[in-house]
């Protein structure tokens, strides 16, 4: 008797771990929403200045996370590859690109430009494995918006 009661409390403990709850979702009397949003197309109107206008900057990276040098950049002067999914909640900005950008804010500040036309960079780097310095120069054609369309 003890034996089929022991199996039997067995049986239902198992039973009772190796069930579990499941719930189900339906949405039948909903029909799917299909829409299509056309986005705006704008286009800037911009005039480009007939001189060449050049700009430089220097960046000091350390570790390859520390960097410093230039206190403005341009935001949208240069877009980077990305490199795939990082583990950190932030992107790390590139000391090559922080070069890149610096350079293109100094090139547009001195020519009172909106952005450069035709930018060629020219990236000139110092590697000693913990510390790097990157000196970039860029030229191009300095361009004003007028207006948008």
């Amino acid at each position: 008797m003890k034996k089929s009661l022991l199996l039997a409390g067995c049986a239902i403990a198992a039973a009772f771990v190796m069930t579990g709850c499941m719930s189900t979702n339906t949405n039948d009397a909903a029909a799917a929403v299909s829409y299509k949003v056309k986005a705006p197309v704008f286009t800037a109107n911009v005039v480009a200045g007939k001189a060449v206008v050049a700009g430089e900057a220097t960046v000091h990276n350390l570790f390859g996370i520390i960097s410093w040098g230039p206190t403005a950049f341009a935001d949208d002067a240069f877009v980077s590859v990305d490199n795939g999914a990082s583990l950190l909640p932030f992107k790390l900005a590139m000391p090559a690109d922080l070069a890149k950008q610096a350079a293109s804010y100094n090139a547009c500040a001195k020519a009172k430009a909106d952005v450069i036309l035709a930018a060629k960079y020219k990236l000139d780097i110092a590697d000693y494995f913990v510390y790097k310095t990157i000196k970039c120069k860029v030229s191009g054609y300095p361009g004003t918006v007028k207006g948008i369309k």
